[in-house]
């Protein structure tokens, strides 16, 4: 009989890069990500409109005295930046109590990322981030930075540094189990944490060189070649004989019945060498109301199974997750949601099959304009006996 297992991955969110980015708001607003941030795929830095956009939104709105005050210096520091600058960051604090039974809540900060964005001609432009923290997560950076180049909007933008290529949706959630292995952590014979067992580190970055087209509304097209030397060093072992990875992603975003129905539908790939990782993306959304959105990944990988470290084994596989989640817009400061996940590893030796479930029910709420807090219950189950229910939270500052 096949194990069902529920898992917790919260604490894997824990001092890594993580990008204010929300593919629901894109389906609620009829805005593609590169609306509102700087990078087209979406997270990090965030452009003009992405700063005004969220400027007055708050459940408590600035009063007279020391809040409005603040938000004066902010639009003072906006003037003094300029048109051709834009600076940013966002600071997340976590608490959560794991999956363990015995094991007690904490509350601990997860990120403090700086954003840094600087147009020198309306077609040569440069952008960075860096992450102050630790690196915890094999393939993880905590930087990345790239040269921008694009004659025209309705022409190509060419980026040239060490940036994360466009693949998938690109997620402010790092729980979801899209970009994780998902299952093996929770069984006695791995030998790495769950929290290090990722398909794709969390924000890794590449050298390498990529090529988009926007020049349509209803239309995304990406693709790229990168050195493979990050990708490699994930917990799922990327080891491979080339030198490049490849990546391409194409996204089709139309809008139905006077722009009242936003939708979009895309694919994903990501070559390296015997490691390939497809996604596909479907979402349908009502302006100003609710988004609902699937996202399903598959990969043929190598994945680290372990009793002990004298007898590494590298176990060939593949993976398959699908994701769903509902969001309704109650409040231009609150949004309630519901997310459902199903993942399962295949064990292609022994063709053993290792299956999660996850259920989340949480809300994100914009108390004030520049904080959210998002509550969160989740629904696992483990190899112990019994259902498990948790509650966690975040606090997050942005700018």
């Amino acid at each position: 009989m096949q194990n069902y297992v529920f898992t917790l991955v919260t604490l894997s969110l824990f001092s890594f890069n993580i990008a204010n980015s929300l593919p629901q708001f894109s389906l609620i607003s009829g805005n593609r990500c590169s609306s509102c941030h700087i990078n087209q795929q979406g997270g990090g830095g965030r452009n003009d409109l992405g700063w005004y956009s969220y400027r007055d939104v708050g459940a408590i709105e600035p009063v007279e005295g020391i809040m409005s005050d603040f938000w004066a210096i902010q639009d003072s520091i906006r003037g003094m930046i300029g048109t051709k600058s834009n600076i940013g960051f966002d600071m997340r604090f976590q608490y959560i109590r794991s999956r363990n039974p015995g094991a007690d809540a904490s509350f601990f900060p997860m990120q403090f990322s700086i954003y840094g964005q600087h147009s020198f001609t309306p077609w040569l432009a440069v952008e960075a981030a860096y992450n102050i923290g630790p690196i915890r997560y094999k393939g993880q950076s905590s930087w990345s930075g790239s040269l921008l180049i694009q004659p025209g909007l309705e022409l190509p933008l060419l980026r040239i540094g060490m940036i994360q290529p466009t693949i998938g949706i690109r997620n402010d959630d790092h729980t979801t189990l899209n970009r994780q292995i998902p299952a093996d952590w929770l069984t006695n014979e791995v030998l790495t944490p769950y929290s290090q067992m990722t398909l794709l580190a969390p924000n890794f970055a590449a050298p390498g060189i990529e090529i988009g087209y926007e020049g349509m509304h209803w239309l995304s097209v990406h693709a790229g070649m990168f050195s493979n030397s990050t990708l490699n060093q994930n917990a799922v072992t990327h080891d491979s004989d080339a030198d490049i990875a490849y990546t391409t992603r194409i996204m089709f975003w139309p809008r139905f019945l006077e722009n009242t129905v936003n939708t979009y539908i895309g694919a994903s790939l990501l070559k390296n060498g015997q490691v390939s990782i497809i996604q596909y993306m479907l979402g349908i959304g009502l302006t100003d109301q609710l988004s609902f959105s699937i996202e399903a990944t598959q990969s043929d990988i190598q994945h680290i199974r372990s009793i002990n470290t004298d007898n590494i084994q590298l176990l060939p596989g593949s993976s398959t997750t699908y994701s769903a989640e509902l969001m309704y817009q109650a409040e231009s400061w609150l949004f309630p949601y519901v997310r459902s996940e199903y993942g399962e590893l295949r064990n292609k030796q022994n063709q053993d099959i290792t299956i999660i479930k996850q259920f989340v029910i949480g809300a994100q709420i914009f108390l004030m304009p520049n904080i959210e807090f998002r509550p969160e219950y989740r629904m696992f189950d483990t190899y112990r006996p019994g259902m498990i229910g948790r509650w966690g939270a975040q606090f997050h500052l942005y700018y």
